[in-house]
């Protein structure tokens, strides 16, 4: 009997003990960086050891623990698992919980809400970083780099692929100033970019396209072109008048 109980207390610990695991799993979400040098540290402190900063776009957990330090201005920490496995404290300004990290396409307007009367005055461009929160119908709703634009576009205007958004981030640090790309820096970009199949290598070759063909000269017309047609005319005109009077003479 006693054997009995102790098989049952052992079995008893254990089941317990894949249930705080599971239960920690369950708390774990999926979260992304949406500014560039977000601290991380080892305590929630501004005294606590610096680990690390977060780049845009990285992806992390959220363990479901948050602390505010009163002693600085109240700022929030949240406890993450950063994607070597290490655990530590993340200012939580820069994060987005719950969400996947994307690089946009092409030009998008923004919406207030997943309906096309709610336009906004706001957009995303192509290759700018943002956060999805939440899917709806054909609808995603977003956060932009900084979080300086929130709200909804449209689906399908998005990639997630990891290397596009690499390549996206590469750019913006790179071969970006002010939002515009540099054309004199493309060809050194894409001969040391290190992903080659990315969609954002078109896009970026075809920006040299077309400054070609904004810069090509109109063709021009010659003096001589554009004298020689009136005086062609004008000795028809003289032919005719020659004909006619011959006519009246003969009358």
């Amino acid at each position: 009997m006693k054997k009995c109980n102790y098989v049952f207390l052992i079995l008893l610990i254990f089941l317990t003990s894949c249930a705080g695991l599971t239960d920690k799993e369950n708390q774990k979400q999926q979260t992304v960086s949406i500014y560039k040098d977000v601290p991380v540290r080892e305590l929630p402190s501004k005294d606590g050891k610096w680990v690390s900063k977060l780049s845009l776009g990285e992806t992390l957990y959220f363990l479901g623990e948050e602390v505010v330090d009163s002693s600085d201005n109240n700022r929030e920490y949240l406890k993450v698992e950063l994607s070597d496995g290490k655990v530590a404290w993340a200012m939580s300004y820069g994060l987005i919980v719950n969400a996947k990290i994307a690089a946009v396409k092409e030009s998008v307007p923004v919406y207030e809400r997943p309906d096309l009367v709610t336009l906004t005055k706001n957009e995303f461009n192509a290759m700018d970083i943002l956060a999805i929160e939440e899917t709806k119908d054909n609808w995603i709703k977003v956060v932009g780099e900084n979080k300086k634009i929130k709200g909804w576009i449209k689906q399908g205007v998005v990639t997630e692929n990891k290397e596009d958004v690499a390549v996206a981030i590469l750019a913006s640090k790179q071969l970006m100033k002010n939002g515009e790309i540099i054309l004199e820096k493309i060809e050194e970009f894409l001969e040391n970019l290190p992903y080659k199949n990315s969609f954002f290598i078109g896009y970026i070759k075809s920006q040299i396209v077309n400054e070609e063909v904004e810069e090509a000269p109109a063709e021009e017309v010659s003096e001589e072109e554009v004298v020689e047609e009136p005086i062609e005319e004008t000795k028809m005109e003289e032919a005719s008048e020659e004909v006619e009077t011959d006519e009246v003479v003969e009358e």
